[in-house]
């Protein structure tokens, strides 16, 4: 009788518990456990083709250009990240016009695939280099991007594109992603919507309906003196009325050098959290091959969101790189390279792939790069392939 008995008080609480939602407890507090949403994101500064990486990645025997090895390097980099995110900082304007630099940039279209070949899926457009090629230069690069696959943001094909605010979701967690020009370098901009403006009524305006929409709100604003390795106060007074309207991210570019970055407190009535914002991410491809401009970094934040608080970047790192133009042979070959990978190898490795005065200008980087951002001296016996930046 008492095994009956207490096989119907197993089958009661069998049949009770299969009537509820299943609940995840910590093992100490016997409290569900918070929903935890996570994104990782690579950011690189200004992508750009001046003559010399035309000159070297043409065939004359196919009449073609191959850029395909620029990034063969640096792709590991952008591996596991959930947002890949850079500056195109040139059009594809077709073949009607000859391919040209500075000062106006109208690039092969083949270089896409290296661009997507290395990983990115989101592109800013809006700079002083985005009417180069007139309006039929902006849409046709948006053409070729829709056709790649790479989401971009910050110049449109009509007015409704423009009032249109590009969202993703990632992972659980909402973003906005908006960028602003300061100049198109005189070239008239026959339609409004055709490229953002860096227009203070405008921006505001829009940051301010994102922040509406989005859990966390990425603003990436072409400004700043160029070569200028520190941002001026206009500059920073600019980054600051973004965070009022609503800025969570401020990812900026323009000075072609490094600049400052920073954490930021923000609270935008969903509680305080963790900002950020670099004031120039510099080159991350160029033929612009004189220091300070041949060293950047790649980028990486990590956005957190617990439960329904307000997301926080919770961890930023960067990789030191330095765009090699001319190999051991002293011929052109452009490749975007780590700095600590190309300093870790053995003096015979260095000596088959680097010029000697390039060895050199590796260790220049390492400290202009780890010791700037970090704010203190960087031995090389603390050198590391990626440096966590601290919270201060």
């Amino acid at each position: 009788m008492k095994k009956v008995l207490a096989m119907l008080i197993s089958m009661v609480f069998l049949l009770s518990a299969c009537g509820k939602e299943e609940q995840t407890y910590t093992a100490t507090a016997g409290k569900p456990v918070p929903e935890v949403k996570t994104v990782k994101m690579a950011v690189v500064g200004d992508i750009m083709v001046h003559d010399y990486q035309y000159n070297e990645a043409y065939d004359p025997a196919t009449d073609t250009y191959n850029f395909m090895h620029n990034f063969q390097d640096a792709k590991k980099y952008f591996e596991g990240n959930d947002l890949v995110i850079g500056n195109l900082e040139l059009t594809f304007g077709g073949t009607d016009r000859p391919y040209s630099s500075f000062p106006c940039f109208n690039t092969p279209d083949s270089f896409l695939d290296a661009v997507k070949d290395a990983g990115f899926n989101l592109l800013t457009t809006a700079n002083n280099h985005s009417m180069d090629t007139g309006k039929a230069g902006v849409i046709r690069t948006l053409d070729k991007l829709d056709e790649y696959g790479i989401e971009h943001f910050g110049t449109y094909r009509s007015q409704k594109e423009r009032d249109t605010i590009f969202y993703k979701e990632v992972n659980g967690i909402t973003f906005a992603f908006l960028s602003y020009t300061y100049s198109t370098n005189g070239i008239p901009v026959p339609d409004d919507y055709l490229v953002n403006l860096l227009d203070a009524d405008l921006m505001t305006a829009d940051i301010r309906e994102a922040r509406q929409n989005a859990d966390v709100v990425v603003v990436m604003p072409h400004m700043g003196n160029e070569y200028e390795e520190y941002p001026r106060d206009v500059f920073v007074e600019w980054a600051d009325l973004m965070f009022e309207a609503g800025a969570d991210i401020v990812l900026a570019s323009h000075p072609h050098v490094l600049q400052k970055m920073e954490y930021r407190k923000v609270d935008h009535g969903n509680g305080e959290h963790d900002g950020f914002i670099i004031y120039s991410l510099g080159n991350f491809i160029s033929s612009q091959t004189t220091p300070p401009r041949n060293a950047s970094i790649i980028l990486h934040l990590t956005v957190e969101q617990v439960a329904e608080e307000a997301p926080n970047v919770t961890e930023v790192s960067f990789v030191p790189i330095w765009t090699q133009f001319r190999n051991a042979a002293d011929e052109n070959y452009f490749v975007v390279r780590s700095v600590t990978e190309r300093l870790s190898l053995s003096q015979a490795e260095k000596d088959a792939q680097i010029r000697p005065k390039d060895q050199k200008r590796l260790e220049e980087i390492h400290h202009e790069t780890a010791s700037f951002l970090l704010g203190r001296e960087i031995p090389f016996s603390e050198m590391q392939e990626e440096y966590i930046f601290p919270k201060n």
